[in-house]
C-alpha cells in the first residue's frame, strides 16, 4: 500500500494573505489527488496545518486602537464558527478542494491536525469537515502505520516548539495579528516610491516575528516607529508578552528572539533523530518508529540515524507547500515537498520529491527487511 504524506499546505480564505494559491499549488495538489486515486490501495495523510483556521480568527482584542494608531479602518470583531471558516476556505480553493473530496471517496485520506488547524481534532472538529462534503476523511491526532515490518510514524511536530504547543502559546496570537492588523495596515499604505512592498510576502516569512525587520526595510523612519508602538501594545493587549517585556523589546532585541526561532528546524531535527536512537520519547506514545515523519517547521529536513551494525532509521521534515520567505526581497521558495513509502516483500523505501518540479527526486531511503 503506498503512502503519500503532504503537510503545511496553509489553505486560506480569500479575504486574507494567501499562502497557498489555488491556480499555483492547488493545481498540482488535485494532480496529485487525481493520480493517488488510481491506485485506490494508497493512501493520503495530510500532516497537519492543511487549513489555515488561525489566520481566519482576529486577535481578541485591540484592533480598534491600532487602526486609530496608524489611520488604518479596523476595528474589533468577533471569531466565527469553525463550520464557516472551513465553508469559506474551500469556496477559495476549489480545484484543491473537490480533488480532496474525490479521493477521499476513492483511497483513504487521514488528517493529523497541526497547530493551525487544531480545532478539527477538538469538539466540533467532525461536524465541521464533515460540514464541507469531507466526511470520508479520517481524522487521528497522530498516525502510526506498519509497512512490512517497519512502523512510519507520523504527527504535525508542534508539540516540540513551545509557542505553538498549545492555544495559548504565542504562536496563535501572533498569526492573528499579522493577518488581520499588519496585513491591513501595509495593504492600506500609500506604495512608497523605489520600494516594492508585498502584503502576501508577511505571510510567507518563516518565523513570523521576521516581519519586524522586513518591515524595518519597507517603511520610511517615523512611520516604521510608529507601527513598533502599535504592534507590541497589540501583543500586550493579546497576551502575547507582558508590559514590562514590551518596554524592552526594541527591533535589536526582537532580531536577537529571532535567532532563537529559526533554529527551531535544527531543534526538531535533532529531538527528531533522538527519538528514532531511542533517547527521548516521542509525545502520544506511538510505537518505536522506523521512519519519522514531521511537518511544521516549513524547512524540509533528511537526516538517518545509524543503529547497530545495518540497522538505520529515517526522519524527514515535509517542508511546506506554500511559498516559504526569509528576507524583504528575494525569491521565495516554491517547492511542493511529497513524501512516498511503499514497500516490496524484501525492501521499504522511502522518497522525497518535488512536486512543482516534474516531481524531481530530492531523498531517497532504502532498507531491507
Amino acid at each position: 500500500m503506498p503512502l503519500y504524506v503532504v503537510s503545511d499546505l496553509h489553505l486560506g480564505e480569500g479575504t486574507l494573505a494567501s499562502m497557498f494559491r489555488d491556480s499555483e499549488q492547488g493545481l498540482r495538489f488535485a494532480e496529485l489527488c487525481g493520480g493517488i486515486a488510481r491506485n485506490p490501495d494508497s493512501e493520503l495523510v495530510l500532516l497537519g496545518d492543511i487549513f489555515d483556521v488561525t489566520a481566519a480568527c482576529p486577535p481578541r482584542k485591540g484592533l480598534t486602537q491600532f487602526g486609530v494608531s496608524l489611520d488604518v479602518p479596523l476595528e474589533d470583531k468577533p471569531a466565527r464558527p469553525l463550520a464557516a471558516i472551513l465553508r469559506s476556505i474551500r469556496e477559495n480553493n476549489p480545484l484543491a478542494m473537490d480533488a480532496l473530496e474525490a479521493l477521499a471517496g476513492e483511497a483513504r485520506v487521514t488528517l493529523v491536525p497541526g497547530n493551525h488547524d487544531r480545532h478539527l481534532g477538538e469538539q466540533g472538529g467532525r461536524e465541521a469537515l464533515d460540514s464541507i462534503g469531507l466526511s470520508k476523511v479520517q481524522i487521528e491526532v497522530q498516525a502510526a502505520r506498519r509497512v512490512m515490518d517497519k512502523w512510519v510514524v507520523l504527527q504535525h511536530g508542534h508539540s516540540w516548539d513551545p509557542s505553538n504547543a498549545t492555544a495559548t502559546g504565542g504562536g496563535e496570537t501572533m498569526t492573528a495579528i499579522l493577518h488581520h492588523a499588519v496585513v491591513p495596515f501595509i495593504r492600506h499604505l500609500t506604495p512608497r516610491t523605489n520600494v516594492h512592498i508585498d502584503a502576501d510576502r508577511l505571510v510567507t516569512l518563516r518565523p513570523e516575528e521576521r516581519v519586524v525587520p522586513v518591515l524595518e526595510r519597507w517603511l520610511k523612519q517615523g512611520v516604521f516607529e510608529r507601527f513598533i508602538d502599535a504592534f507590541l501594545e497589540l501583543l500586550v493587549e493579546n497576551g502575547y508578552m507582558s508590559r514590562a517585556a514590551s518596554w524592552l523589546a526594541t527591533p535589536s532585541i526582537i532580531r536577537s528572539r529571532l535567532k532563537m526561532d529559526d533554529d527551531l528546524w535544527e531543534r526538531a531535527g535533532q529531538t527528531a533523530l533522538a527519538a528514532l536512537e531511542g533517547h527521548k520519547s516521542l509525545p502520544g506514545k506511538p510505537p518505536p518508529p522506523d521512519v519519522l515523519v514531521l511537518g511544521h517547521t516549513h524547512v524540509i529536513d533528511w537526516g538517518v540515524a545509524e543503529g547497530r551494525p545495518g540497522v538505520q532509521r529515517l526522519y524527514v521534515n515535509l517542508g511546506t507547500w506554500s511559498a516559504r520567505a526569509s528576507d524583504a526581497a528575494g525569491p521565495a521558495d516554491p517547492t511542493m515537498p511529497l513524501l512516498r513509502v511503499e514497500a516490496d516483500q524484501r525492501q521499504l523505501r522511502a522518497e522525497l520529491f518535488d512536486v512543482s518540479n516534474r516531481w524531481r527526486v530530492l531523498q531517497r531511503f532504502e532498507v531491507n527487511r
